[in-house]
């Protein structure tokens, strides 16, 4: 076996692009109906990390998730 050095290690593409791309498309008012909390959770936190804010509510067994800013 050999040991490389300098070798980088490639950046994966993760599902925060996915949220953080809906997040550019909504403009202030829009809402998402996700399926989960995990969903709600992602969606609301790339919306903050986007700099806006987001309130969400409950809605049956989903959840929906608005941009206020």
């Amino acid at each position: 076996m050999r040991i490389d050095k300098n070798i980088p290690v490639p950046r994966t593409q993760v599902k925060k692009a996915i949220w953080a791309t809906l997040v550019d498309k909504m403009d202030v008012g829009d809402s998402v109906l996700v399926n989960n909390v995990s969903e709600r959770a992602s969606l609301t936190n790339a919306i903050k990390a986007q700099g806006y804010e987001a309130t969400t509510r409950k809605e049956d067994d989903k959840f929906r998730v608005w941009r206020l800013s």
